[in-house]
């Protein structure tokens, strides 16, 4: 029997199959065959082909078009929401950076510079999926998945809302802060600095800001970590941000975050098992590479000597070598006999 009357207009049955099959192309965006649909809704061909076609004539998207299509696999129809074409030339790539900024991000959760982050992108969510609908919507669906990072041990900041905050309203208005710092090992001291720059480095915030003295000519420049400062005052005075002051050039010998000495030449050797990894990624500035003939890698920089450099060799074992300088090299010998003496050699019989 024909679900539907001779008359050719639906009844209120075929209306709520109509209804369901619309729910059901939500839920599968990539759209369900003819034959799913017939054994779902139990009616035949016939009836089935009425219904879709019923749908194409009534309801249609913003371009006039209709809302649902027919696409052909080798075996049978599909019914599917009608595809919209998404140009990757604009919105899409601009979301795809959004999203890699917003990863860098990622250890600042909980506070509400990633909060307000999350926001933005949201919202460029949702205009994409207005202006390019279904197709648009199914992208977006997994696109946290196709673009991810992984990274070691950030540090938690979603305690520190509040002092974040003054920081942040200190580095925009140019004011001056005072701030109670606790340096390892050291009792609390009280600063009061210009705030110059929010440094983001292996995951986890630090400040740099400038701190006047009487009795000198130009103010020490000084590096906090965000997290041992344990409070944060804003004050009235205001500053001038000076021209002079470069973020990257504070770095631009230092091997890592820390600054300890003066540049020296470094050369190191690694061996053919490290080699390829190590020459595939870009160290420091300085950084001049050489693979050999036996597959073992020499790396030259010119950079100051510190803990971050030495734990950083340190993390490569019987794989690297210290060439030069020999003060390096007998500090990272002294390093390794140290942590051989931790092992005591087991006793024998």
């Amino acid at each position: 029997m024909s679900e539907q009357p001779p008359g050719g207009r639906p009844n209120y049955g075929s209306a709520m199959r109509m209804a369901q099959i619309m729910h059901w192309l939500h839920q599968f965006p990539f759209g369900l065959s003819y034959k799913e649909l017939t054994r779902r809704l139990g009616v035949s061909d016939r009836t089935l082909l009425r219904y879709v076609q019923t749908l194409k004539d009534t309801f249609f998207d913003d371009e006039g078009e209709p809302l649902i299509e027919t696409v052909r696999s080798q075996e049978t129809g599909r019914l599917r929401f009608r595809r919209k074409r998404v140009d990757m030339k604009g919105t899409a790539y601009e979301l795809m950076s959004l999203y890699l900024a917003l990863d860098l991000m990622a250890f600042l959760d909980g506070t509400f510079l990633h909060k307000g982050a999350q926001e933005v992108l949201d919202r460029l969510q949702q205009t994409l999926s207005k202006d390019h609908g279904h197709e648009t919507s199914l992208m977006l669906k997994d696109f946290h998945k196709k673009f991810f990072h992984w990274t070691e041990a950030p540090k938690d900041y979603s305690a520190h809302n509040e002092m974040l905050s003054h920081l942040v309203k200190a580095l925009v208005l140019q004011r001056k802060v005072e701030i109670a710092y606790q340096s390892p090992g050291k009792p609390e001291r009280t600063h009061e600095i210009a705030p110059l720059s929010m440094l983001m480095f292996k995951r986890a915030l630090y400040l740099v800001g400038h701190k006047y003295s009487e009795d000198q000519d130009k103010p020490r420049e000084l590096t906090f970590a965000v997290e041992r400062i344990r409070d944060v005052r804003l004050l009235s005075d205001g500053f001038y941000y000076p021209d002079d002051y470069h973020p990257e050039q504070r770095f631009q010998h230092a091997f890592g975050l820390v600054r300890e000495s003066k540049p020296v030449r470094v050369e190191l050797w690694f061996h053919p098992t490290v080699a390829q990894n190590v020459a595939s990624r870009r160290w420091h500035p300085s950084q001049k590479a050489e693979l050999r003939r036996d597959g073992s890698l020499t790396l030259a920089f010119h950079i100051e000597l510190g803990m971050e450099l030495k734990s950083w060799i340190l993390s490569y074992g019987r794989y690297a070598r210290v060439i030069e300088p020999e003060t390096l090299r007998d500090e990272i010998a002294e390093e390794m006999r140290q942590a051989l003496a931790t092992y005591p050699a087991k006793e024998r019989d």
